[in-house]
């Protein structure tokens, strides 16, 4: 047999081995397209609560708001000698007694701050409400006007304020709402608990950095030096001061 004759018997052999080949991958084809449905299945890695409610405020409140009327400046002018030499706010005719450090003095015209840190993974919503019990004044007359200009009675100022806001209390009293934002951004962080299998939503273990939103209100007063108050010395004011903090509404 000669070599044209083997080359050709190999393109036939070839060939037939191409198709052959090519049947079956038909076949598949067709068996696929009429054959039976395969499934996947899902499944749900987890969920976590992201919802964190987290708030932090001063553990100490009593007698925060308690003050002192002193409309004639008597306690500077005996250098506080009726309080074991404390000291107060100089020019002052109202003061409160401040155990927060925030001023030199040991009485102030200015309460301490009620501090709210929110460490939450929401922002919060912040109801501040204050009041003058309306008994309690016996003849003292509140003001909204810290100068007392043209007056001469027995009037007592008292505002709240936050330090961008001071608002006096009036006879029907006072409120401020405000929103404090979430904790920022790393301070809560993810993780999955090998033994249950679990994923968590929880604080960072390092906070290095991080600073929590605040917000914090006070009380701010004076008295009248030119009232006459010599028949209000048995007179107590009482203020009642109360706060609502909860997750910001939608």
């Amino acid at each position: 047999m000669t070599m044209k004759q083997n080359m050709k018997r190999f393109a036939a052999f070839a060939m037939a081995a191409v198709m052959t080949v090519a049947f079956p991958a038909s076949v598949a084809a067709e068996e696929l397209e009429h054959g039976d449905e395969k499934a996947g299945v899902g499944e749900v890695e987890g969920s976590v609560k992201q919802d964190i409610y987290q708030v932090v405020l001063p553990t100490v409140t009593d007698n925060m708001f308690n003050f002192i009327i002193d409309p004639q400046g008597l306690i500077n002018k005996t250098e506080g000698a009726a309080y074991d030499g404390k000291t107060f706010e100089e020019g002052g005719t109202l003061f409160f007694e401040r155990k927060d450090g925030g001023v030199e003095e040991d009485y102030s015209s200015m309460s301490d701050a009620i501090k709210i840190m929110n460490r939450s993974s929401v922002a919060i919503d912040v109801a501040v409400d204050v009041r003058v019990e309306a008994e309690s004044l016996n003849g003292i007359t509140l003001t909204g006007d810290k100068e007392f200009t043209d007056d001469t009675g027995a009037s007592l100022y008292l505002a709240l304020t936050d330090g961008e806001e001071t608002v006096p209390i009036g006879a029907d009293g006072v409120s401020m709402n405000v929103t404090v934002d979430a904790a920022p951004e790393g301070a809560y962080e993810y993780s999955y608990d090998e033994e249950t299998g679990e994923y968590t939503y929880e604080m960072s273990s390092d906070l290095s950095g991080i600073e929590f939103p605040e917000y914090s209100f006070q009380l701010v007063g004076a008295s009248n030096e030119k009232g006459d108050w010599s028949e209000l010395k048995g007179a107590v004011p009482k203020i009642l001061v109360s706060w609502k903090i909860t997750p910001k509404s939608e």
